[in-house]
C-alpha cells in the first residue's frame, strides 16, 4: 500500500495534481510488471554500494539497471509478441531479451546509453534514497530524455530488423546452448511487430506514453 501511495503522488505530481481512471490504471499495471525486478536492482545496488563505498557502479549493475529501465519501457510488449518463445524457455528469456536490446543500442545509436542511465540513477538515488519506486523513476526527466533520445533510432527497415534478429539471437544462443535454428529464436517479422508495436501510441503502457508521446 505505501508503494501504491507514494507511485500514485509521484504520478500526480507529473499530471499537475489530476489523475483519471486510465491514468490510475496504468500506473497499477506498470507497477505490477516492474516493481518485483526494480526492487532486485536497488537490493545489488545497495549491497554493491557498501563494499564499493568510493568507487563508482561496478559493470553488472550498470547493465542491470539498463535493463530494467527498457523491462518498463516494453515488458507488455515483449510478453504479448514473444509469449511462444517464452513459454518454450523460461522467464529468464525476458531478461536475456533485453540485455541484448540494450547492448545494440549501445553499438548502434548511443555508446553512452548505460552510463548516462547509471549517472542519472546515481542522481536520482541521492534526492530520494529508500523513497524511490519504479513510477519515480518513469516520471525522471533525464531518464524519459535518454529513453526517448535512443527510441527515435529503434530499428525501422528491414535490415534494421535482421541485425537487431541477430543480436538477439546471439544473445540466447550462448545462453540456452542452442546454436543453429530454435523455437526460442527470433525471426525478422517477429522483431517488426514488436517495434512497430512499440510506436502505437494506442497500445502505450505508462513509461511509454511519457517517452515516446
Amino acid at each position: 500500500m505505501d508503494l501504491a501511495r507514494k507511485s500514485l503522488i509521484s504520478a500526480a505530481e507529473l499530471r499537475d495534481g489530476k489523475l483519471s481512471k486510465a491514468d490510475i490504471e496504468a500506473v497499477f499495471d506498470f507497477l505490477s510488471a516492474s516493481q518485483d525486478l526494480f526492487d532486485i536492482y536497488r537490493s545489488n545496488y545497495e549491497a554493491c554500494g557498501r563494499i564499493h563505498k568510493k568507487q563508482p557502479f561496478v559493470g553488472a549493475n550498470k547493465d542491470f539497471f539498463a535493463m530494467s529501465v527498457l523491462r518498463f519501457l516494453c515488458f507488455d510488449v515483449v510478453r504479448k509478441v514473444f509469449e511462444p518463445q517464452i513459454k518454450r524457455a523460461d522467464p529468464s528469456w525476458e531478461i536475456e531479451f533485453l540485455q541484448a536490446f540494450a547492448a545494440y543500442i549501445c553499438r548502434t545509436s548511443d555508446a553512452q546509453f548505460i552510463d548516462e542511465l547509471s549517472e542519472a540513477y546515481r542522481k536520482l538515488a541521492k534526492s530520494h534514497g529508500n523513497e524511490i519506486t519504479a513510477i519515480t523513476i518513469a516520471n525522471d526527466k533525464s531518464i524519459r530524455e535518454i529513453v526517448g533520445r535512443v527510441s527515435k533510432q529503434f530499428p525501422s527497415e528491414h535490415i534494421d530488423f535482421v541485425n537487431f534478429s541477430n543480436a538477439v539471437n546471439k544473445a540466447l544462443s550462448d545462453k540456452y546452448e542452442t546454436y543453429g535454428p530454435s523455437p526460442i529464436k527470433v525471426s525478422e517479422p517477429v522483431i517488426e511487430l514488436f517495434f512497430n508495436t512499440l510506436k502505437d501510441p494506442e497500445k502505450s503502457n505508462f513509461f511509454r506514453k511519457l517517452v515516446m508521446a
